[in-house]
């Protein structure tokens, strides 16, 4: 697999995950006595629906192989030209092939995949290096929270488990029941075991806490040992576990230590992406002093290495993931105060300000550098970028201007653009919602965001339309920083408040915006105190 089709793991599986991991999560495939409203219809055209369905397709191709995949996807294709589908359709030509290659499952591609589709969720496997032991449950990610759907087979999976063994590839193991035992997976010494390599299962792992340190050791010692994608899952798979309290969240934080020495996108944007949840929860607090100090010093190496292969900044990296990984590198690099980094993006943006007509900056860099030079400006950086977004011509250049306009630290400002979303001569009503979102994003943005949208719900509820998907983003990305009983008050009296007319399209984001809420505010209680003072040791 090459490391461009590796990047399905970042954009939709991680994704889908983090979605499907709630009790408030649904099957990907609904029984037609559940939807009733136009509204349940829109509701299904989420992240599962699209995410998921992409990440379980991808397991079923990769234990079929790609060549049996391949061969049922065409004879189903072909046989449904002209006409509709149900899913029993692809399950049964997928079948068919099978037979003709002789390909060993330990049951029909029907039984496997209809838990897969038909019951909400997925499985956190535990497998016990010391005993061989493997059992599955149902992760989810609050472990308190109750689920009232229920399932024909139980929150039981057959699942694929390919695996590896101090870097050797071992022989694919299924997991058929809640509990076995595979001997193989036993381990002595310093031997580690890794499942669910390339992350081709829809599910997370965790193991004993001996394997869990010799992975750590491995990476420490030669991360390079451990498939790049399997480095990145290492890191997602321990950050998600840590906040479904399974382990610790110190142990979370651990495997982002050997970032210091990785220059591979996949661990970066994934170690980026879960501390991302750390500065939602802890930006307003004294965690994030001691927190900032530690990224500053994770990765001003990967800045410096980033200086060194573009001369200076002077070329673009040949490959695309580090393309991708310089935008992170300057990104965390200026969020955390590495040295030379704002006088870096701010002296970009300052040449495209003296010549507006010839804007050098990189494509790729642009909507890191335009944020991190809005955030560090004032009014007239703000303002020049704002006569840019009006006159871009090109839908992708607006939005990264749109998304940057965002990043300002002057509530005036930020006010100002808050109210340009109710102008639709200002900003499109398709892309009011989203310029909300982002405001949100900003700490100095996420009050003024919250007390816009309450103010105004009524009319961008009606005026807007309720049954507009984006909606749905909104209540998510307004609330995401919500970590604190006021706030919990606050969004339930919202709720109470515009419970008459609804929230149409956004009434499960709605649920699930309580349900982490409530999570996130036990998550902060019983952790501040431990990752304050790791963050300080390992800062220093």
């Amino acid at each position: 697999m090459s490391p461009q089709t590796d990047l399905i793991v970042l954009k939709e599986v991680h994704g889908a995950m983090s979605v499907d991991a709630l009790a408030s999560s649904h099957p990907l495939s609904a029984k037609e006595e559940d939807i009733m409203r136009p509204a349940q219809i829109s509701e299904l055209f989420d992240t599962i629906t699209y995410s998921k369905g992409a990440a379980v397709l991808r397991m079923l191709s990769e234990f079929l192989t790609e060549p049996v995949f391949s061969r049922g996807l065409s004879t189903y294709l072909n046989t449904f030209k002209y006409s509709n589908t149900v899913y029993q359709d692809l399950w049964k030509h997928l079948q068919m092939v099978i037979h003709d290659h002789w390909l060993d499952l330990p049951a029909s591609v029907d039984d496997i995949m209809n838990r897969w589709i038909l019951q909400m969720g997925f499985p956190l496997v535990t497998i016990d290096t010391a005993t061989g032991s493997i059992n599955q449950r149902h992760f989810l990610l609050d472990p308190d929270s109750v689920v009232d759907r229920p399932s024909p087979f139980e929150y039981e999976w057959i699942v694929p488990i390919k695996w590896i063994k101090n870097g050797k590839d071992q022989t694919p193991y299924w997991l058929q029941t809640k509990t076995a035992t595979h001997l193989p997976m036993k381990t002595l010494g310093s031997d580690w075991v890794l499942a669910n390599t390339k992350v081709s299962g829809f599910f997370r792992v965790n193991y004993d806490s001996g394997n869990w340190e010799r992975l750590l050791k491995q990476l420490s010692t030669d991360h390079e040992a451990i498939p790049v994608i399997n480095r990145a899952q290492i890191v997602d798979d321990a950050f998600n576990l840590a906040r479904a309290r399974t382990v610790s969240t110190i142990l979370a934080l651990r495997t982002t230590l050997f970032l210091q020495r990785e220059r591979e996108y996949m661990p970066w944007q994934t170690a980026n992406s879960n501390l991302g949840y750390f500065f939602l929860m802890f930006d307003r607090s004294d965690v994030y002093g001691p927190m900032q100090a530690y990224l500053n010093k994770q990765v001003t190496p990967l800045f410096n290495h980033f200086k060194t292969i573009t001369a200076d900044w002077t070329k673009i990296p040949e490959k695309h993931t580090d393309q991708y990984n310089q935008v992170n590198a300057i990104s965390i690099a200026c969020s955390t105060g590495v040295a030379g980094c704002e006088e870096l993006t701010t002296g970009w943006f300052k040449d495209w300000m003296n010549t507006p007509e010839n804007n050098r900056i990189h494509p790729n860099l642009r909507k890191t550098v335009y944020c991190r030079a809005i955030a560090a400006g004032g009014v007239e950086e703000w303002d020049f970028a704002w006569r840019m977004y009006k006159e871009a011509s090109i839908a992708s250049e607006a939005d990264k201007l749109m998304y940057a306009l965002a990043c300002t630290r002057v509530p005036w400002l930020l006010n100002r653009y808050l109210n340009y979303c109710l102008d639709p001569e200002k900003i499109r009503k398709q892309d009011a919602t989203f310029t909300i979102v982002y405001i949100a994003g900003n700490v100095v943005g996420q009050s003024l965001a919250w007390d816009f949208v309450r103010t105004n719900w009524d009319h961008l509820f009606n005026d807007y339309g309720g049954g507009s998907l984006s909606f749905a983003r909104l209540i998510e990305g307004i609330t995401r920083r919500f970590s604190s009983e006021f706030e919990l008050k606050q969004l339930q009296q919202f709720i109470e408040e515009n419970a008459e007319q609804g929230f149409g399209s956004a009434t499960l984001a709605v649920d699930q915006a309580l349900e982490r809420t409530k999570a996130n505010i036990k998550w902060v209680a019983e952790n501040k105190g431990d990752v304050l003072t790791w963050f300080t040791v390992n800062s220093a």
